[in-house]
């Protein structure tokens, strides 16, 4: 209730759920989807398109909190576009790439968890590869290891304030895309391949934590 009303002084016309979000120069608009993807009851069909609003009111706050933290900084992203692609896909890379954001997403929901429970959980990993993995994420400062630093077997990883705040921010893209494809759908079972090689040295460096 304090976060409402405080995004209602911060940002006065936006909060309000029974309102469209407004459309502003290098937006897309925001609108909730037609329907469900699965066939819904009335009453659920209301709760469906009510949430779909929320997400898109979400999305402005979401988009209205990053002008100002441009504004902030001093940054112009409209001015510095390579510049800012440029930080981005390197972020993007580093913290994401490598299925870096599934390992966060479930130490998020894990609490902590042992790299051998990591490896079963997400699949397509031996337990050595999930361990270098995770070394990266810990030397970006994301994950941290228990107090067992003497035995690899039984150390538990589990997620920095940093990382914290990450899955956090992440976990409302995966609400709503659950919400999209239809909230009890069974996701769709296909592997990922993950080669290992010598090539691929570069793709784990490690940001410094800051």
């Amino acid at each position: 209730m304090c976060t409402c009303v405080y995004m209602a002084a911060k940002y006065p016309g936006v909060v309000h759920l029974g309102m469209k979000p407004r459309v502003t120069r290098g937006q897309a608009p925001s609108r909730p989807a037609a329907a469900s993807p699965v066939r819904l009851s009335p009453k659920d069909e209301h709760i469906f398109r009510d949430l779909m609003e929320r997400f898109a009111v979400l999305s402005e706050m979401c988009f209205r909190f990053s002008q100002d933290i441009y504004l902030r900084t001093g940054s112009v992203p409209e001015m510095e576009v390579e510049e800012t692609i440029g930080r981005n896909v390197s972020i993007a890379r580093r913290v994401f790439g490598n299925r870096f954001l599934e390992i966060l997403a479930t130490i998020y929901l894990k609490k902590a968890v042992g790299a051998n429970e990591l490896a079963t959980i997400l699949g397509d990993f031996t337990k050595p590869e999930m361990v270098r993995r995770l070394r990266v994420l810990e030397m970006a400062g994301l994950v941290e290891r228990g107090h067992s630093f003497d035995d690899p077997d039984s150390a538990r990883y589990s997620l920095t304030h940093k990382g914290t705040v990450i899955a956090r921010l992440g976990e409302p893209v995966f609400l709503y895309l659950r919400l999209a494809e239809g909230w009890t759908t069974a996701p769709p079972k296909h592997a990922v391949a993950v080669t290992e090689g010598a090539g691929q040295t570069s793709e784990y460096e490690a940001a410094p934590r800051t």
